[in-house]
């Protein structure tokens, strides 16, 4: 199976981020906005990191696979 690049999206917008602050019910002073817009800068590129199309029963218990990870019996 080839791996297929995606293409990031654009960095999120001070408007993006103050609505999902909305969202998450927080009212930060603009000092504490300002951290927010550049911690955001940062947990962005982990977010795109995180692995997608995987259904919502697939919790890390039942994917994975330790025999990945045992050494090869050499005959």
């Amino acid at each position: 199976m080839t791996a297929t690049k995606t293409v990031p999206p654009a960095p999120a917008t001070r408007e993006e981020i103050a609505v999902l602050a909305k969202n998450a019910g927080l009212d930060l002073p603009p000092d504490l906005f300002e951290e927010l817009v550049l911690a955001y800068g940062n947990i962005e590129p982990m977010l795109m990191r995180l692995r997608r199309g995987r259904d919502r029963a697939d919790e890390p218990a039942h994917v994975f696979d330790p025999r990945k990870f045992m050494p090869h019996e050499q005959a």
